[in-house]
């Protein structure tokens, strides 16, 4: 223990931090610096507002206390990692996307792909309660253990979900991608305002709005047909089916737009994007599979390598394709970076 917290737990912290950082300076090299990293910002607040919902509202799941930093019920780290994925991914897809409608699944995509290695590696590395620990979370989250005393860094609290992708809901991953989706659609307007109206009161005041509509629209009978489907939260192990097909649905949607849309001749500036766009999904993944493997959670081997390599390979086949590319050309929803 570290903190009152495992070791690894404060490891993941750790890294989370970096990563997050690592984008907050990547932002700033960019134009409009500030606002960029408001943006960031922004998505950590939706986030968190989300999250914690999720924690005291819909009981859900929860997150283990024994964190060093938290946000209400939910870890920073968990914040942190989720913005520096959605930056990643933003940044990705705006280069990669010919269409500005259809990035937001774009960046869904990418997104809940990447939770796909964290939350298998993250749930199973579990420790045992305390008995002090156990009556507070007890306290807080009543019911919530359904092993009696074994707690991961989260974990879920209601029925029906054993199964799914390697005991995590399929509905998590069509989440995931709705956070970043509806948050990018905001983000997106909000820029082509601030362009239209150049008015720093937009600009500034955008980014924190886009992570607070983020909620609205996640809390919407629309986004609930499209993690659910037909079922509902409440049916128990009968909501599997419809999560599946949702998920196959969301995924199969923005893989298409993503064929369809590809921008294939416009190059990524490898030099000033290249290590964000590239560097910090890989980086994740290659965390998520020595943590698994150094932890021993075996339920997270396969998701962690074979999710991994599929990502992976895409990104090397971006790269690829970025060889015969023409010269980077900006526009006023994705500005050019600031002269260094």
């Amino acid at each position: 223990m570290l903190f009152g917290s495992p070791i690894s737990w404060v490891l993941t912290e750790l890294f989370a931090v970096i990563v997050f950082f690592a984008c907050m300076y990547h932002a700033t090299k960019q134009s409009k610096p500030f606002i960029r990293i408001l943006e960031l910002f922004g998505f950590v607040v939706g986030a968190a507002l989300f999250e914690n919902v999720g924690v005291f509202q819909a009981h859900t799941y929860y997150y283990d206390v024994r964190r060093v930093l938290m946000v209400g019920g939910v870890p920073l780290e968990i914040l942190f990692l989720e913005a520096a994925i959605w930056y990643a991914a933003f940044n990705l897809a705006l280069r990669l996307v010919k269409r500005l409608w259809a990035v937001p699944l774009v960046v869904g995509l990418f997104g809940s792909i990447q939770d796909m290695t964290v939350d298998p590696s993250a749930v199973f590395d579990r420790y045992a309660l305390s008995a002090d620990v156990a009556a507070k979370v007890e306290g807080l989250y009543p019911g919530a253990f359904g092993d009696g005393g074994l707690s991961g860094q989260w974990n879920w609290s209601n029925p029906g979900y054993d199964g799914g992708f390697f005991d995590i809901p399929w509905y998590n991953f069509s989440g995931w991608m709705y956070l970043m989706v509806w948050f990018t659609a905001w983000v997106l307007v909000g820029r082509w305002l601030h362009s239209k109206f150049d008015n720093n009161v937009v600009g500034f005041t955008y980014p924190i709005l886009a992570g607070v509509l983020n909620v609205v629209l996640i809390a919407t009978p629309l986004t609930r047909f499209l993690l659910f489907g037909w079922g509902s939260i409440e049916t128990g192990e009968g909501s599997a089916a419809p999560q599946l097909v949702m998920l196959c649905f969301n995924y199969a949607l923005a893989i298409i737009l993503l064929a369809v849309f590809w921008r294939s001749r416009t190059k990524i500036d490898l030099r000033g994007n290249g290590w964000v766009i590239f560097g910090v999904p890989i980086a994740l993944h290659l965390f998520d599979i020595v943590y698994a493997f150094a932890m021993g959670t075996t339920v997270a081997y396969v998701p962690a390598l074979v999710v991994s390599a599929i990502h992976v390979a895409f990104l090397a086949l971006v790269l690829v394709r970025n060889k015969s590319a023409a010269e980077p050309t900006y526009t006023a929803i994705d500005p050019a970076p600031a002269a260094s």
